[in-house]
């Protein structure tokens, strides 16, 4: 099989919006919760201020999906920052389509996310993953990923809208 892996381009909005929905179905999560749209990717990604990096992999027309895709995976990442590491690289999503997967295309994007991060002065790259997909764990396990609630009790926490408007409400500044 043959594929290539470039960086994502505004055209890849639509794609990239199908890859959120699938992945939604994937972990059970409805697709009328997801807020995002095409719009909002285009901007946060191609806008005045680019809010992450992505690279897709891509098939020739001959090896496209039924359905017509040449699209079949991606991986999104935003550039952080450790007060004790300095820069980093964040990955928030890796996904090729079932269909596509044990041909070296997740290894192939996931190592192409790494020498950007490589190449940007980052010293470490993280990520999260469910504990639904222990397939999920092992792929990072095998790459040299240290799961960090295990070995040092991080733990990782989201605050969603409501509590972000409340502590904003708050603020006294």
């Amino acid at each position: 099989m043959s594929f290539l892996i470039r960086q994502c381009a505004p055209k890849d909005m639509k794609d990239l919006m199908r890859f959120v929905r699938e992945i939604a179905g994937l972990y059970c999560v409805p697709v009328d919760t997801i807020r995002i749209k095409e719009e909002d990717l285009k901007e946060a990604g191609f806008g005045k201020h680019p809010r992450y990096e992505c690279f897709v992999a891509e098939v020739p027309p001959e090896q496209k999906t039924k359905e017509g895709h040449t699209l079949i995976g991606y991986i999104l990442s935003v550039y952080t920052y450790s007060i004790w590491r300095g820069k980093n690289l964040y990955i928030d999503n890796l996904y090729v389509m079932p269909e596509f997967r044990g041909k070296l295309i997740g290894d192939m994007l996931f190592l192409r996310a790494a020498e950007a991060a490589w190449l940007n002065g980052c010293t470490q790259l993280r990520m999260h993953t469910s504990s639904q997909k222990p397939e999920n764990l092992d792929f990072l396990f095998r790459r040299g990923g240290e799961d960090l609630t295990v070995k040092e009790g991080w733990q990782l926490l989201r605050f969603y809208e409501e509590s972000l408007r409340k502590m904003a409400a708050q603020s006294k500044f």
